[in-house]
């Protein structure tokens, strides 16, 4: 059936239409309508779109209408596709599609203007050239012609770097300041399309090369990315027709950015040394996040900070910085940087002031030489000082003791130097500087001065010591010298004669000396003087040691009553000269007025310390203070009129009589007058006495111990041994105590010292030389050895020392240790014993 209908077609369009159906159109017009040239039109359609092809059916007349559409192809006789309204409403016209060249795909739009057949699914064998046959009721047929084009898009294009990866999966990031080169090429298509760049709709490049393979290549520069192109759409768009879009293909542009700021946010205007502080530093604009570092100087600090991330594409860090001496004036660097971009860091410095307390060094003057300052010579120090802020003050010290300006005295205190003039041997040891500022005190480092100088002797003053004949003593010269290599050598004095000691009889050792020296005659006894030299001179003054022989010793000085109570007291003394003997000490205490013996005791110790107790309040005493040895006891020592405080003895009712002040200042001045007096008689009945009193019987030498001083009245150290009864056997020896006498004045066996020191009874021993001697002693004298010429050049009469040759003391008796001992700096008594004649019996 469809068979036929094509058939009938065919004939009807090549059978012209002349009938009187067409409206009375003859022949001759239909024959001019078809010579006519056929209009054409050029239609382009996209391959697998939809396109359609025009025809215009309006008719030319307002009473026709159109009857039948036909559609050709050159290629192809046979209609295509036809519109039949013949016998038909308008919009019920009959459509036909050829199955073999549009089937479905094709349609008739009749009500658009013009009437368009649309072909859908575009295929390349749609492209042709279409003739479309209008045929109208009365009107001639009309043709018209379509040029169909089907136009082939474009393969997607694809987008390469200069490594020819592909870009639109890469997704490595352009640093800020590069340039991106990007290569796009585009495959297919009909025609060849147009490669053509776009930032995002701008149309940055539109030069496109075409290569023989067929491909379409575009090159793109884009030079210097920055921060404003970051994600950035750069499309490359392939296209070939307007009636479809373009292909396209796109890279987005990944930017790594530079920091843009960077700032230290805690400048302190200083800093504290040893003072611990945080410091942030802020940064932004990096992308991705900068690295922070910090740098004192050229140096990275490392592990002493922490970093944060922030909101907007900051970073902050936080520096626990402690700041040191040496950083004052470097400069603290915050530094931030894109680790992808090369020379990216952004830093902000922030110069350190650095507060710290001074330090000082000292060091003596350049020009000297430590090892060999001399006394007398000048000697200066540097004392240099580095601190911040500047220090305010400078002290120097000498051994822990401050030194301060003092011309007159050598020393000059100069800006940051210290000037000793004419130093000695008391200006050796250490020395240093103190500066202060606000920050606190730094001291120096020690610098020793060492003082070279001649041997001195340590002792004071001289020495003297009392020997028996045949008996060794001991002697030790030390000095003190700088250096300490010492030559000694020894010189002994007899009545001006000065003789060498051989060096056989001495040792040395650095700045000790020692001689043991032995008595043999009375010519022997004299002056030995120690001297010393080193590699800086000579000593000036010599030690100097008295030889004397031994006697009875010296009374007790400076004897005092401390801690009295109403029945006890305790009494110190300070010994004098030993006599060369070892000595004990006694303490006898007498009731007054009847001078009777209440207690005694004895000590060995030095300084003597003696304790009484027991003793009855209300009655005054007299204390007797000796020192004793072989040769004898010295001349007491009297306390008088110690009274203990309490309740006096009953003796019967007494009536309280009233007593006038008047009557009570008379009393005071005759007591006082009486007193003179008696002190006057007590001088001249001890001058009386003081001669000597020479006896023919020599046998007995001197007084035994067991006669001065009873084994069973002692008390030793404190400890009071027995009470001496009036029917004692030394009944002479206690009167000529309370007499004023001594036992020496009366023995014929002991040879009386002319010379020798004696006191009256008081608080104070004090030794006065006679002003006279008498000619029959001097004649009857066993030894007659004048002292008084020996070393008259070196001896000082008020620095003489008594030593005690140190001879092994009796043994003590059993008794009470003493309390307490007092210490007494002793300096000895203003004497003159080597004018005297002590002699030996």
């Amino acid at each position: 059936m469809g068979t036929i209908y094509c058939f009938l077609l065919v004939l009807l369009w090549r059978t012209p239409l002349v009938s009187p159906v067409f409206n009375g159109i003859s022949e001759t017009s239909v024959t001019n309508e078809l010579d006519r040239p056929i209009p054409m039109k050029d239609v382009q359609g996209v391959l697998a779109k939809k396109q359609g092809l025009p025809c215009d059916i309006t008719p030319r007349d307002r009473d026709d209408a159109v009857a039948m559409v036909l559609w050709f192809k050159e290629s192809i006789g046979e209609p295509l596709y036809s519109f039949d309204v013949r016998s038909r409403q308008f919009n019920q016209a009959k459509l036909w599609s050829s199955p073999a060249v549009f089937g479905p795909r094709a349609y008739f739009r009749s009500t658009t203007n013009p009437a368009t057949l649309l072909i859908s699914e575009i295929q390349l064998s749609d492209e042709g050239i279409y003739r479309c046959r209008v045929d109208f009721r009365n009107s001639p047929t009309r043709n018209s012609k379509v040029n169909f084009t089907v136009i082939v898009p474009p393969n997607r294009p694809v987008i390469y770097d200069g490594k020819r990866r592909d870009r639109t999966t890469l997704l490595e990031a352009y640093n800020e300041g590069s340039d991106v080169n990007l290569i796009c090429e585009a495959n297919g298509g009909r025609p060849r399309p147009n490669v053509t760049w776009y930032s995002e709709n701008t149309l940055i490049d539109d030069s496109f090369e075409f290569r023989p393979d067929g491909v379409v290549v575009n090159h793109l520069n884009f030079p210097n990315v920055g921060r404003q192109h970051l994600n950035t759409r750069l499309i490359c768009q392939a296209s070939n027709t307007i009636l479809t879009s373009p292909t396209t293909n796109v890279v987005i542009l990944n930017i790594n950015l530079k920091p843009q700021t960077v700032h230290i946010l805690t400048k302190e205007k200083q800093v504290s040394a040893d003072k611990r502080y945080e410091i942030e530093c802020r940064t932004s604009g990096s992308r991705p996040e900068a690295v922070i570092t910090w740098w004192k100087g050229s140096r990275p600090i490392k592990r002493l900070a922490k970093n944060f991330s922030e909101m907007n594409n900051q970073s902050l860090s936080i520096l626990t910085f402690v700041p040191v001496i040496d950083d004052d004036g470097k400069y603290l660097t915050c530094r931030a940087e894109n680790p992808s971009i090369s020379d990216s860091a952004l830093e902000d410095k922030w110069r350190l002031n650095v507060h710290y307390m001074p330090v000082v060094m000292l060091k003596m003057g350049s020009s000297l030489n430590p090892e060999d300052i001399k006394e007398g010579d000048d000697v200066y120090f540097e004392c240099n000082i580095r601190s911040n802020p500047k220090a305010y003050k400078l002290s120097w010290f000498h051994n822990g003791a401050e030194i301060h300006h003092n011309v007159s005295a050598g020393v000059i205190l100069s800006d940051q130097s210290l000037v000793l003039q004419s130093v000695t041997r008391a200006t050796a040891g250490e020395f240093t500087c103190m500066a202060a500022n606000a920050e606190g005190r730094g001291t120096s480092n020690p610098v020793t001065l060492i003082v070279r100088y001649a041997p001195i002797c340590i002792q004071e003053r001289e020495e003297l010591f009392g020997a028996l004949k045949q008996e060794t003593v001991m002697l030790k010269c030390q000095v003190d010298a700088n250096p300490a290599i010492v030559t000694f050598h020894w010189t002994f004095n007899n009545s001006g004669d000065l003789t060498e000691v051989p060096a056989s009889r001495f040792t040395s050792e650095l700045t000790t000396s020692r001689l043991n020296y032995t008595p043999v005659s009375d010519m022997e006894y004299g002056t030995l003087s120690c001297w010393g030299d080193n590699e800086v001179g000579y000593q000036r003054n010599p030690c100097v040691f008295q030889i004397v022989a031994a006697g009875r010793p010296f009374p007790l000085l400076n004897c005092t009553v401390m801690n009295q109570t109403s029945d006890s007291l305790q009494v110190e003394c300070i010994e004098s000269f030993d006599g060369g003997l070892p000595q004990s000490f006694l303490m006898e205490i007498l009731e007054l007025p009847s001078l009777e013996l209440r207690l005694n005791a004895t000590t060995y110790k030095t300084p003597p310390i003696f304790y009484a107790e027991g003793l009855e309040p209300g009655i005054s005493y007299r204390i007797l203070l000796y020192a004793i040895n072989a040769k004898g006891r010295s001349d007491p020592t009297v306390i008088d009129a110690i009274t203990f405080k309490g309740v006096a003895k009953y003796t019967g009712p007494s009536t309280a009589i009233p007593v006038s002040p008047l009557f009570l200042g008379l009393l005071g001045a005759a007591g006082v007058l009486a007193a003179g007096v008696c002190l006057v008689l007590a001088a001249l009945c001890r001058r009386h006495y003081s001669r000597p009193c020479l006896r023919a019987d020599s046998n007995t030498k001197h007084v035994p111990m067991e006669a001065v001083i009873a084994a069973d009245d002692l008390i030793i150290d404190g400890s009071v041994t027995g009470v001496r009864s009036p029917t004692t056997p030394d009944t002479a020896l206690t009167e000529s105590i309370r007499n004023g006498t001594s036992v020496e004045d009366t023995d014929p066996d002991i040879i009386r010292n002319q010379y020798e020191r004696r006191s009256g009874l008081g608080f104070t021993k004090i030794y006065q030389l006679p002003n006279t001697r008498e000619d029959e002693d001097n004649e009857e004298e066993v030894e007659d050895y004048d002292f008084k010429h020996v070393a008259k050049d070196t001896h000082i009469p008020n620095q003489t020392v008594y030593r005690s040759l140190q001879r092994p003391t009796r043994n003590a008796l059993p008794g009470i240790q003493g309390s307490q001992t007092l210490t007494h700096k002793y300096r000895g008594p203003e004497v003159v014993t080597t004018s005297n004649r002590i002699q030996e019996s």
